[in-house]
C-alpha cells in the first residue's frame, strides 16, 4: 500500500501529529511507501528517519498566497500522477481544498482521506456559511472525513457533512520512557514561591497568546511565565510581554519534553482548538493544565480532576485560578493527568485505527461494511 500525507500547516499541532504517525507507518509491513509533501520548515522533523520508505517532498512555504496555492498544487499533482498513491491523507483545511480539486482535476482513483485538525468554520470571525458551504461541496471527493475529537465529529454532522462519511479517530502520542515523577521529585521547591506558567504554542488570536499575556501581566508577584512558539501569520502584530514573561522559540520534542517537567501548570486560553495536543503532551510529563472551555479541551482536561477550565476569554477567571491554586492541587492534578493519558490518549491506539481505516478503504467490501461504527451518532455530545 502506498500512502501520502499531504499538508501545508508549517509546525504546530499537524507536524506533531505526523511526527507520531509517519514513523510507526514505516514499521507497518503493509506500507510499502509514503510520500510526504510538505513545508520545507518541516520536513527536518522527518529526515533523520532515514528509510527508503519515506519519500520527501518539501516546498517553500507561503501560507494563504497565491503562489503558496500554485506551489501545493503543483506537488499535489505530481504525486496524484507520478507516484499513484493507494491512500492520499490530507492534513489541515487550505490543504484539503487544493488536493480533493486536484484529485477532480486528474481523475484520481485512489482513496482520499481528510483530516481538518479543526473546522475552520468554527474559528471566531470566519465567515461560517460560506466555509461550510465549501466542506459540503468537498465532502463528496473525501472517502473519509477523519475527525480528532467527538467534538469536531459533532460539529461536521450539525453543518450537514455526511455522517457515514465521519470517523472519529482522537489524537494520541507515544508515552513516556518511564512513569512521570511526583512534584516534590521534579527539584521544585515546596512553599511559598511564583508558579512556573507554560505557554506553548502560536502566538495568534486563535490561541490566545493576547489573554495569556494579559493573565500574567495581572500576577507578577504570583507567577512567571515561559512562552514556547512564535508567530506565524503576521510577525509584526506583536504583544509587548510583561516582566515576569519569557519569550523563546520553538522546541524540539526533547526540549519541549524537558519544559513540561520543569513547569507548573501549562496555560491553554485558546479561543477555538479542534483538539489540542499540547494538553496530552503536558498530561504525559504530569503536568497540570489549566484551559478555555473549549472545543476538543473540554474532553480532555476534567476540571477539577486534571486541571481546571474556564470561560473562553475570562482573564479574570484565569487569574483567579492561578491564584487560587495550592501545591496539593498541582500534585493531585498532575498525578491524575498522568493516569489519564496512559487511559485514553496514547498513539498506539491511534495509528492502530488508522492502519485499520487504511486497511479498510483500500478495500471496497471492507471500506463499506468494517469501518462505519468508529465516530457515529452512538458517541455522546461532550458537555
Amino acid at each position: 500500500m502506498r500512502v501520502a500525507h499531504i499538508t501545508e500547516a508549517p509546525r504546530g499541532g499537524v507536524l506533531s501529529y505526523l511526527e507520531e504517525v509517519i514513523p510507526e507507518q514505516l514499521r507497518a509491513p503493509e506500507i510499502e511507501r509514503i510520500i510526504a509533501v510538505l513545508p520545507a520548515v518541516n520536513a527536518g522533523s522527518f529526515a533523520h528517519l532515514g528509510s527508503a520508505k519515506l519519500i520527501l517532498k518539501p516546498y517553500p512555504h507561503a501560507r494563504g498566497s497565491l503562489i503558496g496555492m500554485l506551489r501545493l498544487a503543483w506537488h499535489v499533482l505530481a504525486v496524484l500522477v507520478i507516484e499513484k498513491p493507494d491512500i492520499v491523507h490530507v492534513h489541515s483545511t487550505f490543504a484539503g481544498v487544493i488536493v480533493r480539486l486536484c484529485a477532480v482535476l486528474v481523475r484520481f482513483r485512489g482513496r482520499l482521506l481528510y483530516c481538518p485538525h479543526g473546522w475552520s468554520f468554527l474559528r471566531e470571525g470566519s465567515p461560517r456559511t460560506l466555509l461550510v458551504l465549501i466542506e459540503r461541496i468537498l465532502a463528496f471527493r473525501s472517502d473519509r472525513i477523519i475527525c480528532i475529537s467527538d467534538h469536531e465529529w459533532h460539529e461536521a454532522v450539525q453543518a450537514g457533512l455526511p455522517a457515514r462519511k465521519c470517523v472519529t479517530i482522537k489524537n494520541g502520542i507515544a508515552p513516556p520512557a518511564g512513569p512521570a515523577p511526583p512534584r516534590s521529585e521534579r527539584g521544585r521547591p515546596l512553599g511559598p514561591r511564583r508558579l512556573k506558567i507554560l505557554y506553548v504554542g502560536r502566538f495568534d488570536r486563535q490561541k490566545g497568546f493576547d489573554l495569556f499575556l494579559d493573565a500574567m501581566r495581572r500576577v507578577p508577584d504570583r507567577a512567571e511565565g515561559l512562552a514556547v512558539g512564535d508567530y506565524l501569520t503576521d510577525p509584526g502584530r506583536s504583544h509587548a510581554p510583561p516582566a515576569n514573561v519569557t519569550i523563546r522559540g520553538w522546541c524540539d520534542r526533547s526540549g519541549l519534553d524537558a519544559l513540561y517537567r520543569d513547569a507548573d501548570l501549562l496555560l491553554i486560553p485558546s479561543r477555538w482548538e479542534g483538539f489540542g495536543l499540547v494538553a496530552i503532551e503536558a498530561m504525559r510529563a504530569g503536568l497540570p493544565i489549566f484551559a478555555s472551555r473549549v472545543g476538543g479541551l473540554e474532553e480532555i482536561v476534567v476540571d477539577g480532576e486534571t486541571g481546571r477550565l474556564f470561560a473562553c476569554g475570562d482573564v479574570e477567571q484565569i487569574v483567579t485560578l492561578v491564584t487560587q491554586v495550592t501545591e496539593a492541587d498541582l500534585a493531585r492534578f498532575g498525578r491524575a493527568g498522568y493516569d489519564r493519558f496512559q487511559a485514553h490518549h496514547r498513539s498506539d491506539r491511534m495509528n492502530s485505527q488508522l492502519l485499520k481505516l487504511y486497511a479498510a478503504c483500500a478495500r471496497a467490501d471492507g471500506f463499506r461494511r468494517e469501518f462505519a461504527g468508529l465516530g457515529s451518532a452512538r458517541v455522546p455530545r461532550p458537555r
